[in-house]
């Protein structure tokens, strides 16, 4: 078992790396700005671009997971992502830069499902939960460094040092990983698939409803977090909360906190009672409408005392959608788990997708209007609240499929 956690641990440190590149714009934003001279809209184009790749990318990597095992990709995507940021690093003009995150996008598509695969292989079927969860809670740390301290290293060393140094180290555990990785106790292992077509397989994912409770919770609840922490919260904390650059950063580590030590507990519960993932991700997707109703109703700035527990709460809520993969993997037959997981992860990149987007078009719209800098933020972020409201009401019509998996002869009925 010792070497089954080794396993997981080198896999883990790749999904950190891939979520620092992935929300290492949370505290560069406005400097990003600056650098490339872009509105709102344009520095929206650079998340939902790494995004759109992401989200595209995720029913093929699920698929190759279970086709080609998890080595090959994990390294595959690493090496996308060292590329990636070293072009972010050295670009001085917008293509090269959306180049840049494109590829950090592509890469990153390939590690989540991949170490869920890779936990698959390593570890019986009730450490799963946990083990996702966990995954989440290391994925946080990646998004902690890329708070605070990226943002120390910006200040310290600049732009091109600081992504530079980060794209050096990805590549740095590429090699480590390449040496050390196993994919299973057996080493290479055989593909788990049944013969059937990608698209039949993906058909009978996309039928069971539990396959779809999973992905309305992955939508809702990591829809939600992502959309604040991958580009947006800065900007809006400095403008609508009157903070400065310096205390967004911290009040972007509160989020992050709250998705890693929540993303543990709630792997460790639904590990000894898969009876409740249903329950915790409604109650999660309930939490999170409501604190960002508290972000876009109220005006700011908002005392220290309420925005952090707010803001607390908006990333505990994104750690309960680890759970959708838990959820995901008992709605389907073992050949389609990746599918399923690679479905349900689509899931919350769509909405951050359409969130950030629709964010930043109404934002510049607003301030082009001559609304207020601090209003036009809270009114931009109406789009991610409705966002939200909608997933949660569709993820409770499917309650009672959470985590079933259904009999053939309600596949064949379902559409």
């Amino acid at each position: 078992m010792r070497k089954a956690w080794f396993m997981w641990g080198l896999g883990a440190l790749c999904y950190l790396t891939a979520l620092f590149h992935r929300m290492s714009l949370s505290v560069a934003g406005l400097t990003a700005q600056e650098r490339f001279s872009v509105d709102a809209t344009g520095l929206a184009a650079f998340s939902v671009v790494q995004l759109v790749l992401y989200a595209l990318l995720q029913v093929p990597a699920g698929a190759a997971a279970d086709r080609f095992g998890p080595r090959r990709l994990l390294l595959a995507g690493m090496a996308l992502m060292a590329v990636g940021s070293t072009v972010f690093a050295l670009a001085t003009s917008y293509p090269l830069a959306m180049t840049g995150r494109a590829l950090i996008g592509a890469g990153d598509a390939f590690l989540f499902v991949n170490v869920l695969r890779l936990a698959q292989n390593w570890f019986p079927g009730r450490r799963y939960a946990l083990v996702a969860a966990l995954t989440g809670m290391i994925g946080g740390l990646g998004q902690l460094i890329a708070t605070a301290p990226l943002a120390a290293l910006l200040d310290g060393f600049g732009w091109t040092a600081a992504f530079l140094t980060a794209g050096v180290l990805t590549a740095v555990l590429l090699l480590v990983v390449g040496l050390l990785l196993k994919e299973s106790p057996r080493g290479r292992v055989a593909p788990v698939v049944s013969g059937e077509p990608l698209r039949k397989s993906l058909r009978h994912a996309w039928r069971s409803r539990g396959t779809r409770h999973a992905m309305w919770s992955h939508f809702t609840l990591m829809g939600t977090f992502v959309s604040f922490t991958a580009v947006l919260g800065q900007p809006y904390l400095v403008s609508a909360q009157g903070r400065t650059p310096g205390a967004a950063s911290g009040l972007l580590t509160v989020v992050v906190v709250g998705f890693a030590l929540v993303s543990a507990v709630a792997g460790q519960v639904a590990s000894r009672r898969p009876d409740l993932r249903g329950r915790l991700v409604a109650t999660a997707a309930s939490v999170s409408v409501a604190c960002w109703a508290v972000l876009v109703a109220v005006p700011g700035p908002l005392p220290q005392a309420v925005l952090a527990p707010v803001l607390f709460l908006l990333g505990g809520a994104g750690g309960v959608s680890m759970l959708a993969f838990d959820l995901a993997r008992t709605s389907n037959r073992g050949h389609q788990a990746g599918i399923a997981s690679g479905v349900a992860n689509m899931g919350g990149f769509c909405f951050a997708v359409v969130a950030e987007l629709g964010v930043g078009v109404l934002l510049d719209a607003l301030v082009a209007h001559g609304i207020a800098a601090p209003l036009a933020h809270r009114l931009a972020f109406g789009v991610v609240l409705l966002l939200a409201l909608a997933g949660t009401v569709r993820l409770l019509t499917l309650h009672r499929h959470a985590g079933i998996q259904p009999r053939r002869s309600e596949l064949e009925l379902v559409g």
